[in-house]
Parts: C-alpha cells; structure tokens; sequence
C-alpha cells in the first residue's frame, strides 16, 4: 500500500447523538480501506434527537476522536466529511432540464451542472412553500439523482452520451440552518474544514444498499440514539427519505425512570441486554441492585412497540402505501433485541427479511484498525464513500473580509446567503442615527437631529456590490459595517449663535438655573433668555446658516401601501425607511426592488412627503 497521508486519504466523522465516531480511510478497488478509526461517547446529553445542544462539550468529543486518529496515522486531520440527521428533514422531488450542443460530448462536469440546476431549483420551490416572516431558513444537505434523461429518453448515466435536452430527476433534501451551523461551529472549534456534507440515511444506503440492489423494493432504517432515518429504493434509485423522532434514547429513559438510575447507568444496562442474563448495577442511592434482562425487556417493550409502529407506519407511508420487499437496519439502536421482528410484524413480512446490516455485509470494505465492527460503523464508511465521489462539487470557497470560508454550494449564492452561512451580524449592515435633543426654547419646543448613521460598505473583488449581488467560488467580499451617528450634544453658544442671537445681549436660564454659553444642551432642558437690554429678534435663521443642524422635521409617507412617519431628522433618504417597517435584509428571499412614485430607485434617494414607495423581493 502507497504510503499514506491526509492528500491521498478521507477523514470521515458521525457525529451522533450519543458517539462521535471517526475513520480515516483510503480508496481500495470499489470500495475503502479503513486504515485507523475511534469512537468515544459524549461525556453528558450534549446532542438530543440529532440536535447539537451544547458546541462546546461535543466539540471535545470531535477533538478526542481527531487527536486519537492523529496519533494513529503519523499525519494532521485539518478536513473531514460530515453528516447530519434528519430531524426535521424537507424532502423535495424536482424535475431539471437542459438543452445542450448535441455537437460536445456529455462529460462528468456537464452533468454536474443539471444536477446542481436541479438542487437550485428545488431549493427555490421549497423556499415558496416555507414562505412568511417567521419561517427558517434551510439548507441542502445532500442529493440524489433518481433518472437521469436524454433527449426524452430515461437514461440510468449521461456520461459519453451525445443529444440536445438532458434532463434529471432530482430528489432534495434540506435541513434547517440552525442544525447545520451547529455542526460547523463544532468543526470550526476544531480547527476543522468540512469538505463534504450529506444526510446519514444517504451515507448509510451509499454503502448498505449498493446499487445493483436497488432495483428491488427495499428500505434502510438507520435507527441511532435520537432519530430514525429511512431512505427507500425501487426500480434503481433511491426514492425517498425519512425520519421519526424516536430512537435509543426513548428506551435508555424509560430504563432510567423505572430503576431510577442516572442516563449513563440506564445506557450501560440497555447495551447488556441479550448479552448478560442478569444485570447488576447502582441507583441513584448508591444501592447495589440486580435485574434480569427479562424483567428489563418487560419494562421497556411499550417503548419498543411504538418505536416499531413509528417507523414501520413511516416506511409505508413512504413507500406509497405499501410495505418494501425487505428492510436493511443500521446504527447502534438496530441492536435492541425483539426490535427486528416487531417492525417484519407490523410490516407484514417473514422475521428473516427485516435483518441487521454491519460493516461485513459493504461489499469490498478492508479493515486494518478492528474495534468497531457492527451495525453502528456503517453509516461512517458511507460519509466517506460519498465523499470521495462528491469532493470538489459541494463547496465553493470565499473570503469574508479576508477571512477564508468554506459553503456549501446548494444555489446561486449571493452577498446576503454567503455572509448568513458565517453567521455575519446582519445588524452590522444598518446604523442607527445619533440620538436627538429635544428641549424648550422660550417656551417653544425645539430639536436638534443626531448625526445621521454612515450605512454599510459592501464590495466584491475590489467593485461596489450589494447583498444581491451573485457570489462564485474564489471572490473575496469586503464589508465595511454601518457606523452609528452621533448624539446631538448641541452647546448653548452655537445654537444662539444659529438662532443669530448676540450672546452679549441675554442672560441664559437651564432649568431656572444660570448657567454659560458652554453649557451641552440635555433633553428636556427649559432654556430661558432673558433680555440685558431687548432681544429685538429670535426666530430660526437656518439660510444664514446652513452648517447648522436644522430644526426637526417629520414626513409622512406610503410604504407599500401603509402610511409611516418618519421622524427625528432634517432630511431623509430612501434607506431611512427600513428603521420604521418590518423588512429583514439578513434574510433575501431574491433580488431586492426598490421604488418610489413609481420609479426604480436607489437606497440614497431623497424622500419628501407624501412619496409613494415600493419595496420587496422579485422571485
């Protein structure tokens, strides 16, 4: 074997609910070569149902695992393959099409193109169902292509093919944001760089149901410690995926309330079950006790019951209504004694045809580093496996104020969708105008404005952009962040002096009180001038001097069709706006439109009253 090193070999992590477990491998004929691997269980419940709750705790998990393999190797582990669980997954089938010179040769880099077309597409149709002001932004974690065509005609590879219209039917799936920039602080604690993500029930059918037994009607449950996933194949391809938010940990906490034992305790007698007869073990009293994994059985088979009922009504529902010819279980969960024959039971099918999947049934895998053996190491090989087929096709790399980030290229990017996956401040890109001062004048009220906020800078490769401008992989984004105005802290002395009163002539009250010219004007304050002679004149005289910070003002205009006052300020621009009405600019649902009195217009356009003005997203 070529010696080995992190350039010729794949890092691949799962990060599960209760295991992080990691494997280096390399490419062996079809398959992987396992050349070192580690697990190690989160120390507390830092994940629940696949969801990372505390970044910190399993962050120390991943480091673990990433330093044992290290050790292993010889070598650094600076990238790593992911996947995330489908909790709360969005499943989308699309239909992309293409046309093409019929002259040019279909080559892997043309078909990659349909099938990213394809995620765009999608993505966008997912983004029109989910849309309102409080929906959350997801993400595509991964794909599969369920035909592909060719000039109408269904085609299993495009490949070395010839025609005008390609075509491929795409099945999508997504993730909420939150789940995977959960994962990505994680790595990044880690000094890690993710240079590939999918779904676990996709990495675990990649190698579990290889492809020459997709033509059958199969179902592959990956049932781990917080969810079940469920992936479906027919006639060739993968047709669907799944998930039920109940798993393991729904049998490790009913075995915790019974014998009132802590979650690690109730865990360790879940696994020894069917291996030992009797289990002995300490409560939360400190007292020695022993049970029979009979009598723990009986505690528990109402949890397995509905565990078996959620995921064989899931594979059917899935299925169109129908149960598979067979089911394929995987992960630690899969395991559980009487779990297999309770789901060929609700399945209707003989107890040999649902059957547990471990690492012996992938097909060409070779093991150097033994350890991890069963059902719970599959889902890791096929994080690898599809890995190295994917690599260089799901990212795309840009810098962020000259800091290098890695996304995942699942539609046209652009400035708003780039600085929200690095988790950017959107607040950063507006500023607040500097406070006013409001205080009375001889009795007459009078304001002097805050300084108005500098907005946001935005370029792209060195030229003046926006949050809609489109992103590619190598462009670099400066942001120059909004920068707030300042308070008024208008002094006695320049507002007479605007008011074209002679400090000479008027004695100055605050409050009752004397006080200098240099006195800093508070909101509030009852300034009186008293005349030492007589004032023959104090009105406004702003034309004298128009350095001077003018009177308040407010207008009213219509913004989509409802009338909003804006006040505090002298003049207003377009952009002032958007401090007065609900519109998220962190949160682009397309290209941004901006009109007034019918008229394309600009953020720095002046604003007067009884303007009319448009604004939204064009999809």
């Amino acid at each position: 074997m070529p010696l080995v090193s992190e350039q010729n070999s794949i890092f691949a992590l799962d990060i599960g609910t209760r295991t992080v477990i990691g494997i280096v491998g390399v490419p062996h004929e079809q398959s992987l070569r396992v050349i070192a691997q580690d697990i190690t269980e989160h120390e507390s419940r830092t994940m629940i149902d696949g969801q990372i709750h505390d970044v910190v705790k399993v962050a120390a998990a991943v480091s673990k695992v990433k330093a044992n393999l290290e050790q292993k190797v010889g070598f650094p582990l600076q990238k790593v393959a992911i996947a995330a669980a489908g909790r709360t997954l969005r499943t989308k089938h699309t239909q992309v099409t293409m046309e093409i010179n019929e002259d040019i040769e279909i080559d892997p880099l043309l078909v990659n193109s349909l099938e990213l077309a394809g995620i765009r597409q999608a993505h966008q149709e997912l983004e029109a169902e989910l849309a309102g002001p409080t929906s959350e932004r997801f993400y595509c974690v991964g794909y599969t292509v369920v035909t592909y065509s060719l000039d109408n005609w269904t085609m299993t590879s495009l490949i070395g093919h010839r025609g005008r219209v390609i075509g491929a039917n795409i099945l999508a799936t997504f993730l909420p944001q939150s789940v995977v920039n959960g994962l990505y602080s994680v790595l990044k604690r880690c000094n890690l760089e993710p240079i590939s993500l999918t779904l676990e029930p996709i990495a675990a059918i990649d190698v579990a149901i290889p492809e020459n037994l997709r033509l059958l009607n199969l179902a592959l449950v990956d049932i781990g410690a917080g969810t079940s996933d469920i992936a479906l194949t027919s006639k060739g391809a993968i047709t669907a995926y799944g998930m039920v938010p109940i798993a393991g940990d729904e049998i490790t906490e009913v075995i915790a309330e019974a014998l009132l034992v802590d979650f690690q305790t109730a865990e360790f007698i879940k696994r020894s079950l069917g291996q030992q007869r009797d289990i002995t073990y300490r409560d939360v009293l400190e007292l020695e006790q022993t049970i029979s994994s009979q009598d723990v059985m009986a505690i528990i088979d109402p949890v397995v019951n509905k565990l078996a009922d959620e995921i064989a009504q899931a594979i059917i529902n899935l299925n169109g209504g129908q149960p598979p010819s067979a089911v394929f279980c995987v992960g630690g969960g899969s395991q559980l004694p009487t779990l297999t024959d309770k789901l060929a039971e609700r399945l209707q099918l003989p107890p040999r045809r649902v059957g547990i999947r471990g690492r012996q049934s992938i097909p060409g895998l070779v093991v150097d580093d033994p350890g991890i053996a069963g059902p719970e190491g599959v889902t890791v090989v096929g994080i690898a496996t599809v890995a190295l087929k994917k690599i260089g096709h799901d990212f795309i790399n840009i810098k962020v104020n000259g800091e290098e980030f890695r996304l995942f290229n699942s539609k046209e990017i652009n400035v708003a969708n780039a600085i929200a996956l690095i988790g950017f401040n959107p607040r950063r890109l507006i500023g607040h105008n500097g406070r006013s001062v409001e205080f009375f004048l001889n009795g007459q009220l009078e304001v002097v404005p805050g300084e108005m906020a500098k907005p946001a800078q935005i370029s792209v490769n060195g030229h003046p952009a926006n949050l809609s401008t489109p992103v590619a992989s190598g462009d670099s984004i400066v942001i120059k962040p909004a920068e707030d105005g300042r308070d008024a802290q208008p002094l006695i002395r320049d507002y007479l002096a605007y008011k074209n009163i002679d400090l000479a002539e008027v004695t100055i009250l605050v409050n009752q009180v004397e006080v200098t010219p240099d006195y800093v004007i508070q909101d509030g304050d009852c300034i009186e001038l008293k005349n030492k002679r007589e004032v023959e004149d104090t009105s406004p005289s702003a034309a004298k001097h128009p350095h001077v910070p003018p009177a308040h003002n407010s207008i009213k205009v219509q913004v989509n069709g409802q009338e909003v006052t804006l006040t505090d300020q002298a003049n207003y621009i377009f952009v002032d706006i958007f401090t007065v009405i609900q519109f998220d600019l962190s949160q682009p649902k397309g290209k941004i439109y901006l009109r007034l009195n019918g008229q394309e217009a600009q953020y720095t356009d002046p604003l007067k009253d009884g303007d009319i003005i448009e604004v939204g997203w064009e999809s």
